[in-house]
């Protein structure tokens, strides 16, 4: 029964991969055991054997196998998952298998039927052994690009105007957050930053892709100056609002006007070129 559903599953998706609203759910059911707030990807497996060494080593490959398709489903950019990076690049697949191996048991439970349950974890994030290592590394070598000059503005005695507001005495900010809740964003690795115009003010292709891998683009917080908030953005982000999503939900959009304004207050702090920048879900 079990062999069923999943291959009844990977049928429905496959059929309905091109239809907006089936694919963003499609997202959401593939990446259960994985907490963005956390950075994390976790798995259980669980077995018996002859003896509790016997059922602890099947239960760990039942959590390997598990936790290679949680991997499988993290979602790298809007439109492609890794399991499409795993497909497109060898350097990626093999980078996953060799993770996986190295994953963490974070807890081992036996039980009086004879099974045993392992729950193994490895990191989001991590300059090695991460899912950022493998989902970025066909980019190592990636030139990088700088950010965009702000589009509307005009420079008037060493300060920007867009007519509506001049920013000339702005305060030192220690990072950005984009509050995009009641949105129904969904998380994704390599997100991108949009004005209105449709213009991308912040991508993988503007960063030093080695952060990337170590520290990823964003974290997603629940309120803008939550823990999570803080840790990465610090006590005194510059806060905007988004004003749509693109890309199934996970690209967020801000007005041109507060486009403008991050790009000229990253030109003084550089908490873009820091990766200093918080989603709020």
């Amino acid at each position: 029964m079990k062999g069923f559903i999943k291959k009844f599953s990977a049928s429905l998706t496959a059929a309905t991969m091109f239809t907006t609203v089936i694919a963003a759910a499609a997202v959401a059911a593939d990446t259960d055991g994985v907490d963005w707030s956390k950075g994390i990807v976790s798995a259980r497996g669980v077995a018996s054997g002859k003896n509790r060494a016997q059922a602890r080593r099947a239960a760990r490959m039942d959590a390997q196998r598990n936790l290679a398709e949680q991997v499988e489903g993290v979602q790298v950019t809007s439109e492609s998952s890794m399991k499409d990076l795993m497909l497109e690049y060898d350097v990626v697949k093999t980078t996953v298998s060799a993770t996986i191996k190295y994953a963490r048991e974070v807890s081992t439970r036996y039980f009086e039927d004879g099974n045993c349950e392992v729950e193994m974890e490895m990191p989001m994030y991590g300059a090695s052994r991460s899912v950022a290592a493998a989902a970025f590394s066909p980019y190592k070598n990636q030139e990088r690009e700088p950010f965009p000059e702000p589009s509307v503005n005009s420079r008037v005695n060493g300060a920007y105007s867009d007519g509506l507001r001049v920013y000339r005495d702005e305060p030192s900010y220690t990072g950005l957050v984009i509050d995009c809740s009641d949105m129904d964003l969904n998380p994704v690795m390599s997100p991108v930053i949009r004005n209105d115009d449709g213009q991308a003010i912040y991508g993988h292709k503007n960063l030093d892709i080695d952060k990337v891998i170590e520290f990823g683009m964003a974290s997603y917080a629940e309120e803008p100056h939550d823990e999570i908030s803080r840790s990465r953005a610090g006590d005194n982000p510059l806060v905007v609002k988004a004003v749509a999503l693109q890309g199934f939900n996970a690209n967020p959009v801000v007005s041109v006007s507060d486009a403008d304004r991050i790009l000229i207050a990253n030109q003084n702090d550089q908490f873009l070129d820091d990766l200093k920048v918080v989603f709020v879900k």
